[in-house]
């Protein structure tokens, strides 16, 4: 039974997915690459209708599932905004891997096929059954962490405590009853499970394929599992203490995420630590929007889940741009290491240009999609004076903070990435013999690099035409007014054009003033500016160039005496790095014989880290914030 074509096109292609990747090894790696992409793209294109053209939700039933269960899909405007992003994305990274060694990318284009199949399912799926057998095949594909096996578990659980007794897990039953409180609180906690096993961080292992994949499909899905669960399904049971976990959970992820990404040492481990925040600021955004329906707060509603869509559909782009381009680089220039990159913007420089479009629309920074987005997301909490009062307020203040913080994070990680690997003098011989990769992979970048500053510079009609249907599905409330994201007549709004074309105008400037002003030629490297250079080194003064390590602020460590009754055996101390945001356990030697030491040892233990520093003084905001209201 099916009342629209495009939902049963969408279905053929993800069913056409799953047995491309079934007999992938059967094919040529370069022709299995591009029969994905060639599935994907005209998938993100069906999409498009019901989202233009604010298309009724359509249905779909197949004649397959467990005994008594028919597999139930559909296709209403938050599904088709998710399939939308994934597709998209999905056809950028097929595309990629078959111009780039497809010899060597059989296993990965299996990975990357099934993840696909399975998301799309998952997102086009009516209920329980549906959406659990998606998540199944993109999770046992991935394999990235045992943990990832229980999401389709906990979602199935979760519908189900959404579902009335006696009824079947379907979607349309859910809305169509009551729920129940005590299940629906059950089911958010179950969700929320869910969604952390679904973005477990990656592993030790270096695999650009499965972090590409979840920037720009797994990431989303998460996105759209607490949109459907919390947000969607349960209707008027939503209670308002579910968005302030989400707002306090998605501001810790933003921050924690922030900090790894300006201090790690790798380019690839930096750029997923900016992509993770982004998924935080999200989190933070949906919360923001469940306190604000409680609260009957529609205007605020709309601005926070405004910032979602615009996350969603431009920073899972710029996510999937940033993780393939910083792969390229890495696999050029022989290295992901800080301290043996640089010069890239003469060595590559179209793929140097599209990883620092990609960084913008990741960063705070104007006219990029980052900076919109949490533009939004400060709108929306400043727009909400009447969500519960005091023990509300101090969670939006903590938020706020929490995001001003990650903003400057993600700045200063943004700027060292770009000044340091993209702008900086080659350091190693191997680095600066990195050379531009080939003319198909290059275009793959650029074309969304394009979407992804397009997406910066225009985020109200790009919220306008894609998330219109869902917004008003989700609160009731337009996008139409959202072209210029202003929050109303006599408010403040944000001009992104303006602000790109002073930026253009200056730097352009800045550029034509150095080539006229620049001096008579010199012979000698690029990482010398032309100048020679000195004997025994041959890339310039190492201590003249930043390598990026130490780019945060590093804490002296204590060193002190322990006395022998303060002196234990430490067998493992790896479980204390679970702590490390409070601090390092301090590690005692034994003696040969494993006893206690007589004498005193010297021990090394270091102060609270910066980041328990920053909740100290957060908790200390709070503190003055309560005791300002009780004194009233």
């Amino acid at each position: 039974m099916v009342s629209d074509p495009i939902l049963l096109f969408l279905t053929i292609d993800a069913v056409a997915l799953l047995l491309l990747g079934t007999f992938a090894r059967l094919m040529p790696p370069a022709a299995c690459g591009f029969l994905a992409a060639a599935l994907c793209g005209p998938g993100a294109l069906l999409c498009l209708p019901s989202l233009l053209l604010h298309l009724p939700v359509t249905a779909l039933v197949l004649p397959a599932g467990p005994p008594g269960l028919s597999l139930h899909l559909s296709l209403d405007p938050l599904a088709a905004v998710f399939l939308f992003v994934v597709f998209l994305a999905g056809t950028a990274i097929s595309a990629f891997q078959a111009t780039t060694s497809p010899a060597a990318t059989v296993g990965n284009l299996q990975v990357t096929i099934f993840c696909l199949a399975g998301i799309a399912f998952s997102l086009m799926a009516a209920d329980g059954v549906s959406i659990a057998f998606g998540l199944a095949i993109a999770c046992a594909t991935m394999r990235k962490h045992p943990v990832w096996l229980a999401t389709p578990l906990l979602v199935l659980v979760a519908v189900c405590l959404l579902t009335p007794s006696g009824f079947a897990p379907r979607f349309d039953t859910i809305r169509a009853a009551p729920i129940d409180a005590g299940h629906a609180t059950a089911a958010v906690g179950f969700t929320l499970a869910a969604v952390a096993c679904l973005t477990w961080p990656r592993g030790g292992e270096r695999c650009w394929t499965r972090d590409a994949l979840t920037a720009g499909v797994v990431l989303p899905a998460a996105t759209y599992l607490l949109l459907r669960m919390i947000a969607d399904l349960p209707g008027s049971a939503n209670q308002a203490w579910w968005g302030i976990v989400l707002l306090l959970a998605g501001g810790a992820v933003a921050v924690v995420q922030g900090w790894r990404s300006a201090e790690h040492a790798d380019i690839d481990a930096a750029v997923a630590a900016l992509i993770r925040r982004q998924a935080g600021v999200a989190m933070t955004g949906i919360g923001i929007a469940l306190a604000a329906r409680a609260a009957d707060l529609p205007d605020a509603a709309s601005f926070a889940l405004a910032a979602v869509f615009l996350l969603s559909i431009g920073g899972s782009v710029a996510a999937t741009l940033a993780s393939l381009a910083s792969h390229a680089i890495g696999t050029s220039a022989g290295t992901y290491r800080f301290s043996r990159l640089g010069g890239l913007v003469h060595l590559m420089p179209g793929t140097s240009g599209a990883l620092a479009a990609g960084i913008l629309a990741l960063s705070a920074l104007p006219p990029g999609l980052g900076f919109a987005s949490v533009w939004l997301v400060f709108q929306a909490i400043l727009s909400s004076p009447r969500t519960g009062g005091l023990p509300a307020h101090l969670p939006l203040a903590l938020a706020a903070a929490a995001l001003a913080v990650s903003a400057a994070l993600a700045t200063a990680a943004s700027v060292r990435l770009i000044g340091v690997a993209i702008l900086g003098r080659p350091r190693t011989p191997r680095g600066s013999g990195a050379q531009e990769i080939p003319s198909p992979v290059r275009t793959v970048l650029l074309l969304l690099a394009g979407f992804s500053l397009v997406a910066g510079v225009l985020p109200g009609p790009i919220l306008r035409l894609l998330a219109d249907p869902a917004l008003r599905a989700l609160t009731g409330a337009s996008a139409n007014r959202l072209a210029l994201l202003s929050f109303a007549g006599t408010s403040p709004g944000y001009l992104a054009l303006p602000v790109f074309a002073l930026l253009a105008l200056a730097t352009g400037g800045v550029l034509l003033a150095t080539r006229r002003s620049r001096p008579e030629a010199k012979i000698g490297g690029i990482w010398s500016d032309g100048m020679a250079s000195p004997a025994g080194l041959p890339f310039g003064e190492p201590a003249a160039q930043s390598t990026g390590a130490g780019f945060l602020p590093a804490l002296p460590a204590i060193r002190f005496i322990l006395p022998p009754a303060f002196v234990v055996r430490v067998a493992n101390v790896s479980a204390y790095r679970w702590f490390g945001v409070f601090g390092s356990a301090a590690t005692v030697q034994p003696d040969n014989d494993g006893g206690l030491p007589e004498r005193p040892r010297i021990a090394t233990v270091r102060p609270p880290s910066a980041i328990a520093g920053m909740w100290l003084l957060l908790a200390a905001f709070a503190a003055l914030l309560l005791v300002l209201a009780v004194a009233g």
